[in-house]
């Protein structure tokens, strides 16, 4: 077990229940496992037992992944009880069962919570079972780092989300444009495809989380770093979404749209381009066949940067036999269960070898996808046990600047002072 390493500096509340909870619990001996799966003595070394394996894949996305455990099951015998926690509920729900060392065997978890769960001795390291399995290289390389706290992985990404570029192509051929490359070139092509009712982007701004993703975007592709912001890059990012507000390029009612309202404005062809995930693009199919869409990667001024949407498969501190567990992780990981199930969940592949698939590869849309994971951003280590409130604080300077409440030096400098005291500096 890992103890709680003393921190000096503020940590957001959710970080500091999860220490105070299991700081008494973290000696606590993972108990012997029992016999896992059917067949003779000698094919199942392990005897009588379930693997539990927590979620929060709600909706539409819990059919398929408990379709994968149960083809599992029927391929090896092993059973496996899936749990479904909404993903309001699933830190709180963690924190409570390791009070009462009742964790699951598996928690798929958001990469957000590898370091919180990590720092507070709640999922294992996975350090030795990697090593052994010899497929880390497999996978992106920023991919597989939100696993891994302080040099040790916790975890495997499972799967993967990333943001690109959305456009009407009926639409930039009317107004005879291309996809633009560039921050300025994407605020130019915008203002000319507004008019008529129609705008010329929408991409989500809501408050908290969600909304913040356009802004670390622009960010990040302008040569910005996640807690630095009082700089030109900060200052720019913060005026061009303005900028797009203020030119009728963009509605202001970005700052109340979800992504689910984002795709809705371009698939009632109310915006010509969005800035969205790869997890709706077999729904747009399927719903809007007569649509003429396809989507390129993000512009950039020094980088085409993403924002990168992962979770992650972990053993938990009181799992019953991580070896049984180990054993469904990889089995889920294999490029030919990867690539039967990757299209049912709308996900993109985190191994570049399911990659390679020609579902993946000989797709323009997903190729697109694919392309922006070779630079998706996450946050990692300490900024990522800081991420949530870091990010909201950004979304809340992005909301101040356009909708004029602030001018965008203020807001970020404001940012920044926030950020710096969330991080102690």
């Amino acid at each position: 077990m890992h103890p709680i390493p003393s921190r000096s500096r503020t940590r957001p509340a959710t970080v500091s229940v999860a220490t105070v909870s299991v700081a008494a619990l973290l000696s606590t001996a993972l108990t012997a496992c029992g016999s896992f799966g059917g067949g003779s003595d000698e094919e199942s070394s392990e005897g009588d037992g379930t693997i539990t394996f927590w979620h929060y894949y709600g909706g539409v996305a819990t059919a398929p992944l408990e379709k994968l455990l149960a083809r599992y099951t029927e391929e090896t015998g092993v059973e496996v009880d899936p749990r479904l926690i909404p993903f309001g509920d699933f830190d709180r729900t963690i924190l409570q069962s390791s009070v009462s060392n009742d964790l699951p065997d598996i928690a798929l978890v958001n990469v957000f919570q590898i370091p919180q769960f990590a720092e507070a001795g709640l999922i294992q390291d996975l350090s030795a079972q990697i090593e052994a399995w010899g497929e880390q290289d497999q996978y992106y390389p920023d991919l597989w780092a939100t696993v891994v706290y302080e040099d040790a992985p916790y975890g495997v990404p499972h799967v993967a989300d990333a943001y690109a570029l959305w456009y009407n192509t009926a639409n930039f051929e009317e107004a005879g444009l291309e996809p633009p490359k560039t921050w300025d070139e994407l605020q130019s092509a915008a203002e000319k495809l507004a008019g008529d009712g129609r705008f010329g982007i929408a991409m989500s701004l809501v408050k908290g989380v969600e909304g913040s993703t356009p802004l670390i975007i622009r960010h990040l592709s302008g040569g910005g770093e996640f807690a630095d912001w009082d700089n030109e890059a900060g200052r720019e990012t913060l005026a061009q979404l303005k900028a797009l507000v203020d030119s009728g390029a963009m509605s202001q009612g970005a700052l109340n749209w979800i992504e689910d309202d984002v795709y809705a404005q371009f698939t009632n062809e109310q915006a010509s381009m969005i800035v969205n995930s790869a997890s709706q693009v077999s729904i747009a199919r399927e719903q809007f066949p007569e649509l003429e869409w396809s989507v390129t990667p993000l512009p950039k001024d020094e980088s085409s940067t993403t924002r990168l949407d992962s979770e992650a498969l972990t053993i938990t501190r009181d799992a019953e036999c991580p070896e049984a567990a180990w054993e469904l992780i990889t089995w889920m990981q294999q490029p030919e269960v990867m690539n039967a199930y990757l299209p049912e969940r709308n996900k993109l592949p985190v191994r570049k070898d399911v990659a390679e698939a020609p579902r993946w590869s000989e797709d323009e849309v997903f190729a697109a996808f694919i392309e922006q994971l070779g630079s998706a951003w996450a946050p990692k280590g300490d900024d990522a046990l800081d991420a949530v409130e870091i990010l909201t604080r950004i979304q809340e300077a992005g909301q101040a600047a356009i909708s004029g409440a602030t001018t965008p030096e203020e807001a970020a400098a404001d940012l920044q002072a926030h950020i710096d005291e969330i991080k102690g500096r």
